[in-house]
């Protein structure tokens, strides 16, 4: 089997599961046959697979002869490709400009507002294309994944079922916040995810929560693409406002999500009660153990990871962030 028809078969299956309302959908019903189908379960590939969809659900999934097809069903024959459910991305951020992308850096202050969920309409559809139907898009500004996921849901653009996270909550002058500008020009509060201390904490969490966050995204240590935060192991959050965190997340029926690459801020960060690590750049035996016993899951973002490299070493991250 061949890359493209591999890929060809992951997109159509996407195309079936937007989040579109059922008043927008086709009631109609298609089949899709191909040579392999994987159900999801665990057991071994179908030979000659079938999907029945009516409108935007999946009705029946199995062997050809198995599956009951409705008379008169558009039946669109894949031949040598393989079917399989939509991906999952539990790290996303489809709002604004890409890594690399040479006005990334003075977005902040020469973009105009709306500009970034313009380009996440683009992003959303390449995402679903490429196969991933839900996707849990972990931080970004104005509440701007918030409009995006309406969009979708409301059957007007194209994309994958969206979590999302609206601002992340970090401290001043961290990885959360907007650095190196001049004193003034980006000063952030609870109400753009900056927040000191377990009161404001809390304040931040129930603001991003009031506009309809799903999850709660927060930088419990340094990062990588940042201006003027410490190196990328420092540690951001303390014990105490990390706990008021989740604390008022689970009130809130959410999880929280923390960044954290150094091997200090990813055990305070599971000492602090948070659902899921991610990154995890220096994540040690000692952290892991203890994410196993909280039953914290773990995120690696190795894609990120291997981006970052490439852009450092071709010149595209320059100073300390190619370091």
């Amino acid at each position: 089997m061949t890359k493209a028809r591999f890929t060809l078969a992951i997109m159509l299956t996407a195309l079936l599961l937007p989040s579109a309302s059922a008043a927008q959908q086709s009631q109609g019903t298609t089949v899709l046959r191909a040579a392999r189908l994987i159900d999801g379960t665990g057991a071994a590939p179908i030979q000659n697979g079938v999907v029945v969809v009516t409108g935007n659900r999946i009705v029946a999934v199995g062997r050809e002869g198995a599956v009951s097809i409705p008379q008169g069903a558009r039946v669109v024959n894949l031949g040598d490709a393989t079917l399989l459910p939509g991906f999952i991305d539990m790290h996303t951020h489809l709002v604004g400009r890409v890594l690399g992308d040479p006005g990334a850096d003075l977005a902040a202050v020469k973009d105009f507002p709306s500009y970034a969920a313009i380009l996440s309409v683009g992003h959303a559809e390449k995402t679903l294309m490429a196969g991933f139907t839900s996707v849990r898009n972990v931080g970004a500004d104005d509440f701007q994944d918030l409009a995006l996921r309406q969009a979708i849901n409301e059957g007007r653009i194209p994309g994958p079922r969206i979590q999302t996270a609206a601002h992340s909550l970090g401290i001043t002058g961290g990885h959360c916040d907007e650095n190196a500008y001049r004193p003034g020009l980006m000063e952030g509060d609870i109400r753009t995810g900056i927040a000191n201390g377990p009161d404001e904490v809390r304040a931040a969490v129930r603001y991003q929560v009031k506009y309809g966050a799903d999850v709660i995204k927060t930088c419990a240590t340094a990062g990588v693409l940042s201006e003027g935060t410490a190196a990328v192991q420092a540690s951001q959050y303390s014990l105490e406002e990390l706990r008021a965190m989740t604390e008022e997340a689970t009130k809130l029926g959410r999880k929280v999500a923390a960044h954290a690459h150094g091997t200090e801020g990813i055990k305070t960060a599971v000492r602090g009660g948070v659902a899921s690590i991610e990154h995890g750049s220096f994540l040690d035996a000692e952290g892991a153990r203890m994410m196993a016993r909280q039953g914290t899951y773990f995120v690696p973002t190795l894609m990120a990871g291997e981006a970052v490299e490439r852009f450092a070493k071709n010149g595209v991250l320059k100073g300390h962030r190619a370091d």
